[in-house]
């Protein structure tokens, strides 16, 4: 066990050392830099070649095109680098990495944009009710499709939406309020009235937050329509406090109530790289 544990020690000090010598110098990882990494460590090859840290180095100093040298990155990484870098990036400090539609901010995976889209033009609601979609792009992402189809509105409802940043869009407007409160739900209906709606809850990802809101929020749906349960990929990476209970806990437990809504995964995932895993729902019951 301590000759494991020494080894362990020092495979970790070898492969720690190599990836300094690699940023001072600005290198990559060759085998030129290699050798001359355990030449001027007086570290013997083997001990680097063999190290079981090197291809994770390798993977991020090699050279080569950024996608070239992730190509091994599990689909599980691929997600967690969307959620801290590209999902939610202006909140993880790397605010140049932020994904965004007309210079807005927008929460919503690019994957699951594109079956947006499919889905409004597929199903054209008259209005799509966006529950905690305060980001002014994700709010001009959805109102540029209702301009491409020429039809419907946006309706944003959020405790915060009186403090979002401007929406510059004739199709778009806000509910400040929570999602939840009886005004705020009295407030869509009426300017609902009996259209067609398509429903994203993204205002939270707690179990108990997002059950409330499918059950509120369902009744808006037609047959054919969708209720989208967003960030269900919460549950799988485990991004909120334990117990791990969150949107895609929250579609379990609807659907268990109700057989008037399916999880559409053939369709609605078919592209995989989605932050709303079964959290797609097709009414298929008046």
């Amino acid at each position: 066990m301590h000759e494991t544990t020494s080894a362990q020690a020092l495979d970790r000090a070898i492969a720690r050392d190599y990836v300094r010598h690699l940023v001072d110098a600005q290198k990559s990882d060759t085998p030129h830099a290699r050798l001359d990494f355990c030449r001027r460590a007086q570290v013997h090859p083997k001990l680097l070649h063999f190290n079981p840290h090197i291809r994770e180095i390798a993977s991020l100093f090699g050279e080569g095109s950024n996608l070239e040298r992730l190509l091994d990155m599990t689909l599980r990484d691929y997600l967690q680098y969307h959620h801290h870098f590209i999902h939610l990036g202006s909140r993880y400090g790397a605010s140049h990495l932020q994904q965004r539609w007309l210079g807005g901010d927008i929460a919503k995976s690019p994957w699951d944009c594109w079956i947006y889209q499919e889905i409004i033009w597929e199903t054209r609601p008259d209005v799509i009710i966006d529950l905690g979609g305060t980001e002014s792009g994700a709010a001009h992402f959805l109102a540029s499709l209702m301009d491409l189809i020429g039809h419907g509105e946006v309706v944003v409802v959020d405790a915060g939406a009186d403090k979002a940043p401007a929406i510059d869009k004739s199709r778009v407007s806000c509910i400040a309020g929570s999602s939840l409160a009886p005004a705020t739900i009295a407030e869509v209906r009426r300017r609902v009235d009996r259209r067609r709606a398509l429903v994203f809850t993204g205002s939270g990802i707690d179990k108990r937050h997002v059950l409330e809101e499918l059950r509120a929020y369902a009744a808006f749906v037609p047959v054919g329509g969708y209720l989208i349960a967003e960030n269900s990929i919460a549950d799988i990476l485990g991004h909120h406090p334990f117990p791990n209970e969150g949107a895609q806990q929250a579609v379990t437990a609807f659907l268990a109530e109700s057989d008037n809504f399916v999880a559409d995964r053939r369709f609605a995932e078919r592209y995989v790289l989605t932050l709303n895993p079964d959290g797609y729902l097709k009414r298929i019951k008046p």
